[in-house]
């Protein structure tokens, strides 16, 4: 497997990759994680959890040099491809999680040179697909181009994923859809009436946390005795505890930063939402309707198929609709969100209705174990059609 970033840096990409590592290892497949050398406090090698972790030496990261940015890309590039020449005899087939310039280097060695099968998982839509995201970096329209031409395979957790690389030129015969997948919990949500709502993401502009705070100060307007927890961090942190205070719900908000046991909040909690700009196939929304929790999404990437929606759906502005798992709002839609909020908060029945069929959503088709039988199942498919 190879990916840009893993252990100890953790987003949704690198967490994927690293329990669907562990699945398969428990499954009797051998898995190698090569990826880049960012710390100087991680080893070169390093195995967590039966993963062997191989990281490669990266100018920028290692010494916090951001004007040597590039360079250090190319210095990652070209020592992922050193190892890919020297390691060929070790591995059948090279799975590379986001479609950037990891995946360029890995098809452009891995494929053309050594012959070896490349399998490419893209995680993301809308404005922050892999897609967007590579051609804004130097060369990145030639390397996207590479890639559509010499990939065996596009893996896609999303339709909307899929159809993205449809319109740039990718064949669909080539595209497979796997989800991401989680790890099932036995305990399910007891309702005692909403306490705590929580949100899970990144402290970024595309997760929509601000227009959740904004429609958070209508909803303590009508019911005083809730609160709100955000767990996660990122750059936008202090900006929206400032606008925390600017309107006045700081006492019913909780900033829970960066938590290393996420279940135990799940736990604690009493409705999810996810007020995402965009969005690929969300960890978090996943993670809590295995939970059985009660859940609001926006209406974006994967969010629509993990909630049950109808992708041709339209909502109306500062509306909310209810899908067969939860209830979908617009992006960007304060009054929408607040109503539906203050609709599950209000609404025992609603909320244990939807938290059940969440739970059961997940274990039908979210397992990852399933998920990993899936990737089994590509693996063996790409190499019978390589021999």
């Amino acid at each position: 497997m190879v990916i840009s970033q893993f252990e100890p840096i953790i987003g949704g990409a690198e967490k994927q990759a690293q329990l669907l590592a562990k699945t398969l290892i428990r499954k009797g497949i051998q898995v190698q994680v090569v990826t880049g050398w960012w710390r100087f406090k991680t080893p070169r090698r390093q195995t967590i959890d039966g993963v062997q972790i191989i990281r490669h030496f990266s100018l920028w990261g290692m010494f916090r040099m951001k004007g040597l940015r590039p360079l250090a890309a190319l210095t990652y590039m070209a020592t992922l491809g050193i190892y890919l020449l020297r390691h060929r005899r070790e591995f059948d087939i090279v799975h590379v999680h986001q479609a950037l310039h990891p995946a360029f280097v890995s098809t452009f060695v891995g494929k053309q040179i050594l012959q070896k099968p490349i399998i490419v998982k893209t995680a993301s839509s809308g404005v922050t697909s892999d897609a967007k995201e590579l051609r804004r970096v130097p060369c990145g329209t030639f390397q996207l181009n590479y890639l559509l031409k010499h990939i065996d395979c596009l893996v896609s957790v999303t339709k909307s994923g899929g159809n993205e690389f449809k319109e740039i030129g990718f064949p669909e015969t080539k595209i497979e859809y796997i989800p991401n997948g989680v790890v099932l919990t036995h305990e399910g949500i007891i309702d005692h009436g909403v306490n705590k709502v929580l949100t899970t993401a990144r402290l970024s502009k595309e997760k929509g946390v601000d227009v959740l705070l904004r429609a958070w100060a209508n909803v303590v307007r009508e019911e005083k005795n809730v609160k709100l927890l955000i767990v996660g961090n990122g750059p936008l942190e202090r900006e929206l505890k400032k606008l925390c205070e600017a309107l006045g719900v700081a006492e019913f908000v909780e900033f829970a930063g960066m938590v290393q046991n996420a279940k135990e909040r799940l736990k604690d909690a009493d409705l999810f939402v996810l007020p995402s700009r965009a969005e690929g196939l969300s960890n978090a929304l996943l993670e809590a309707m295995s939970h059985g929790l009660p859940c609001i999404a926006t209406n974006v990437g994967g969010n629509v198929e993990l909630i049950g929606g109808d992708s041709q759906n339209k909502i109306m502005p500062g509306e909310f609709i209810t899908a067969r798992n939860g209830l979908l709002v617009n992006p960007d839609d304060v009054e929408g969100i607040s109503k539906a909020l203050v609709f599950l908060i209000r609404n025992r029945v609603e909320r244990r209705e939807m938290g059940q069929k969440a739970r059961v959503c997940i274990g039908k088709n979210y397992s990852i174990d399933l998920i990993a039988d899936k990737y089994i199942e590509l693996y063996q498919r790409t190499l019978d059609r390589k021999s």
